[in-house]
């Protein structure tokens, strides 16, 4: 349940007669800023079935409507925060969040938040600069390089995909993507993709029944659903299926202050909960395998993105 605190006895400063509400949590890996996501969209008020996405450290996933809610986390999050790729930031001044790759030359052209020179690269343009490659046939369906186009380098012995030169970046260094760092982005995507399709199997429904899948987080606020689609990150559902609900946690924590009401229904939705641990599922290892191929082993879960590939003879 929401506990309240005085807000001097956790040593903050203010009106002696401030209070601290704490948010309940839901399991170890899901705390009280999934249940203000989960207030912010509205799906526990809604007939409709909805799914919400919370990236951040890890990937916490709710799916469910006024009925029901079930919830699961899974390690998604530290390759879209940059934290395993090489050139990778938060989203912050800087950082691209946006790659757009010349079909003819092959050259990447990036737009960065704040429009200043990039700095590195953040999440939704990891995720970009993924899906142009694969759509441009740079690399494979194994994220492998296999292009030897002038962007292609190659350092200690590993290829790697350069986006912008030392001469154009805030720091003066070359933005590369190695092998290795489409292989860990090939991994979280891959082990996104199983959560969500673990928790819908537990739930008897599927992808097409979802009326809302909502993306929260600051990943969520840049992401484009069209190139998390063509990665299979997401389902290919129809595109106006995505929403982004922006920084969820502080709306909602907003929220809670402003409507008692509100506040109180955070306890309700609580008691909705069904808590689901996905690596006690059988099928887990077998389902990231094989997701952790472009967009997937089973290409008829993509149909959208095989129309968008080119034949082996335009690479």
């Amino acid at each position: 349940r929401t506990e309240i605190y005085p807000a001097q006895t956790l040593g903050i400063i203010g009106n002696e007669n401030a209070v601290i509400y704490v948010l309940p949590n839901v399991g170890s890996y899901v705390g009280g800023d999934v249940l203000a996501g989960i207030l912010v969209s509205g799906m526990y008020e809604d007939e409709d079935l909805s799914i919400l996405v919370d990236v951040g450290t890890n990937a916490e996933i709710v799916l469910g409507n006024r009925h029901w809610l079930m919830v699961a986390a899974g390690a998604a999050g530290p390759a879209l925060e940059g934290g395993v790729v090489k050139c990778g930031m938060r989203a912050a001044d800087g950082s691209i969040e946006k790659v757009r790759i010349d079909r003819k030359t092959l050259r990447a052209s990036c737009t960065t938040i704040g429009d200043g020179p990039p700095q590195g690269i953040c999440g939704s343009g990891l995720v970009d600069l993924m899906a142009e490659l694969f759509l441009c046939g740079v690399i494979d369906e194994r994220g492998k390089i296999v292009s030897n186009a002038s962007s292609v380098v190659e350092l200690d012995g590993v290829k790697a995909y350069r986006l912008a030169s030392g001469d154009e970046t805030g720091t003066g260094r070359d933005i590369i993507i190695s092998e290795l760092d489409i292989n860990n982005l090939l991994r979280t995507k891959g082990a996104m993709y199983t959560a969500l399709t673990v928790i819908t199997r537990k739930a008897g429904v599927s992808f097409k029944d979802l009326k809302h899948f909502y993306v929260a987080g600051t990943f969520g606020a840049y992401m484009d659903p069209k190139m998390a689609v063509t990665i299979g990150m997401v389902p290919d559902i129809p595109i106006r299926t995505y929403e982004s609900l922006k920084n969820s946690a502080g709306t909602g924590a907003c929220i809670s202050l402003l409507s008692n009401r509100k506040r109180h229904e955070l306890d309700d939705i609580r008691r909705k909960i069904t808590y689901l641990e996905l690596n006690v599922d059988g099928d887990f290892m077998n389902l990231l395998t094989a997701s952790m191929f472009l967009p997937h082993t089973d290409t008829k879960q993509f149909p959208s993105v095989l129309r968008q590939r080119p034949s082996e003879g335009k690479r």
